[in-house]
């Protein structure tokens, strides 16, 4: 969810870079999400609304929520390839690189509300992020913005290389209406995910999406034989799960993927992980404890054979 006041000006932005493409890599056996895995060929990724901005007083720990972060790219714990995170104030970006800096990671911040107003962030800018292990060769920043939304709706991504695949990577973060903006909004994102994919990257699309599962929002993502008019081309992390499974839409004897996923926002599906197809496969997914000195979203945890 977004949370932040109705009277900031809107501040619209966008811009484009493109790279090289090169050669795909192996594949891999996949591992189950909770574990740490280093197989050739498998990626780990996190995607967490972090809650930055309004969630900053007490219970809520600023410097925990910079260290959970930063702990999900430990070598020696998750490992985490890729990190796309929602609701980050720029100064906790930059404190996220000054600790993954170091073990060779790079990212991308982009503001949804600019700097300067001492009621957010402290006076930084407020937006989303996404960081990448090793160098970034791009960077697009999508304005999805339909016209009408309390703030602009823009998705930073970042152009690296993923299990040696060149990969376009976005933190998604939609508004949080009835889906009477967000709708036109994942079209706009799909859209440009397509353009990606015709011309042969690979697409990761993480983050808080603000709509369920079986909505129109979500039906421009996943694949069409996921039904409910799905027209997408992307698989979803958690889809395979049949603990998950709505007993009366998905009945886990009759299918082997569905629309549905555990909750990471109270009790519904919000944040997702959508890969690519058919770049990635044996997709698996966990949404973490809740964990309240950092945010209100679950962090979820993703990995995944290319």
């Amino acid at each position: 969810m977004r949370r932040t006041p109705a009277t900031l000006a809107v501040l619209a932005v966008t811009a484009a870079a493109f790279c090289a493409l090169v050669p795909p890599g192996p594949s891999a056996a996949a591992a189950p999400a909770t574990e740490a895995v280093t197989a050739a060929g498998t990626v780990r990724l996190t995607s967490y609304n972090i809650c930055g901005n309004m969630c900053s007083l007490p219970p809520y720990d600023p410097a925990r929520r910079i260290a959970a972060v930063a702990a999900e790219a430990d070598p020696g714990g998750w490992g985490a390839d890729q990190l796309f995170l929602q609701e980050v104030c720029e100064h906790q970006y930059l404190a996220l690189l000054d600790r993954l800096g170091p073990l060779g990671y790079t990212g991308f911040h982009s503001a949804t509300l600019p700097a300067g107003n001492p009621a957010i962030c402290e006076g930084h800018a407020y937006g989303n992020a996404v960081l990448v292990r090793g160098p970034v060769s791009g960077t697009a920043e999508l304005d999805l913005t339909a016209g009408g939304e309390r703030e602009p709706i823009t998705v930073p991504c970042a152009l690296t290389l993923l299990a040696d695949r060149p990969t376009w990577s976005c933190s998604v973060h939609l508004y949080w209406d009835d889906g009477t903006l967000a709708v036109p909004e994942a079209d706009r994102l799909a859209a440009q995910a397509r353009q990606w994919l015709d011309e042969g990257f690979t697409v990761a699309l993480g983050g808080d999406f603000n709509h369920s599962p079986r909505t129109a929002t979500l039906s421009r993502f996943y694949r069409p034989e996921r039904g409910d008019g799905a027209h997408g081309s992307f698989a979803e992390a958690d889809e395979g799960d049949p603990e998950y499974f709505e007993p009366a839409l998905c009945p886990p004897a009759t299918t082997s993927a569905c629309r549905s996923g555990e909750a990471t926002f109270g009790t519904k599906k919000l944040d997702y992980l959508f890969l690519s197809t058919p770049h990635f496969r044996a997709a698996s997914a966990d949404a973490l404890p809740l964990d309240t000195a950092v945010s209100d979203h679950n962090l979820l945890r993703v990995s995944a054979t290319s």
